[in-house]
């Protein structure tokens, strides 16, 4: 029993890797692509298994500049058909501990007040991460959100248009009127022409949509989503907050709209994390953005950042691989 190299692409054909609700999209060629060009560098493939009956994978890229281990900048994540034993967990261990760059490892939990008790030092962050099963009918999905998100979805506002852009209608280099206006509101540059270019690739190519909203036939927001066959990502949002008080509900009835829309495309549909502890402080624009991420209740699950690989008794303790 020995770790083996593994392509992405062998990746792509593991149920128990691919069908994984917060790694799935991970995968996928343009959203990879998209992380080179968002990070500004190349991403080398040092994926893994570990070659036995329980066929353990470890998906893990190499950062060409910083030499940080991680996966396309997300932390790593263990990948097992069955609880792995003792003797394989102090391999993968033995095996991290030989690789001395930095890294972030994910892990799924059930009971995370204990782990927050602990205050164990390697805690980075605990997260609450938001899936709608697309299988439930809508009237199901929204029955289940807040009763003020329900409310909210309801509104009508007079001169506001909401409008699904995918493969369909997409017009040529429509993405740079969101990267322009993104740069507007933000004041900034925050990334480069080309990961927008690649956000276009993405649409052109059945793998993502837009949620534009004008008032009055002025633009006042946008909303990207990526999508595989299997789940649907909420990636980014621009709004001019001029318009708040005046059309409240621009982004729950956007990401609403897009949560309509995802159910004919795929299975899952990702809202996004909210923090549910954090060595580092959260602002208060983070702090609004999870408070309103949380109004679309669904399928919670909850995950463990570590700045470490556990000792094999944290991971029988408080860790569901």
């Amino acid at each position: 029993m020995s770790f083996k190299k593994i392509e992405i692409d062998q990746l792509l054909r593991t149920k128990h890797v691919c069908e994984k609700k917060q790694f799935s999209y991970l995968l996928d060629a343009f959203q990879r692509k998209y992380k080179e060009l968002y990070y500004d560098t190349d991403f080398l493939n040092r994926s893994v298994f570990l070659d036995n009956v329980n066929q353990i994978y470890i998906p893990k890229t190499l950062n060409k500049k910083t030499k940080k281990y991680s996966f396309y900048g997300h932390p790593i994540e263990i990948f097992s058909k069955n609880f792995i034993s003792k003797i394989d967990y102090l391999k993968i261990q033995n095996y991290f501990q030989k690789i001395k760059s930095e890294k972030l490892f994910k892990f799924q939990i059930k009971l995370e007040q204990n782990l927050i008790n602990k205050k164990i030092e390697k805690i980075e962050k605990v997260i609450n991460e938001i899936y709608i099963d697309l299988s439930k009918s809508i009237d199901e999905i929204k029955n289940n959100f807040s009763s003020t998100l329900r409310n909210e979805i309801k509104k009508d506002y007079e001169n506001t248009k909401f409008e699904i852009i995918d493969k369909k209608n997409y017009k040529k280099n429509e993405i740079l009127e969101m990267m322009n206006f993104h740069i507007k509101i933000a004041g900034r540059v925050t990334r480069s022409e080309q990961s927008w270019k690649q956000n276009e690739e993405m649409i052109l190519n059945d793998k993502g949509f837009l949620i534009k909203v004008t008032h009055k036939d002025n633009l006042i927001s946008f909303s990207f989503f990526f999508h595989n066959n299997f789940s649907c990502h909420y990636s980014s949002s621009v709004a001019d907050r001029e318009y708040y008080k005046k059309i409240r509900n621009m982004h729950h009835k956007s990401l609403w709209l897009a949560i309509k829309h995802a159910k004919t495309i795929c299975k899952f549909f990702n809202v996004g994390s909210t923090t549910i502890y954090s060595k580092k402080n959260i602002s208060d624009k983070e702090k609004n953005i999870e408070k309103f991420k949380s109004k679309f209740k669904g399928i919670d699950l909850k995950f463990v950042i570590l700045n470490e690989f556990p000792e094999y008794d944290f991971y029988k303790n408080f860790l569901d691989i």
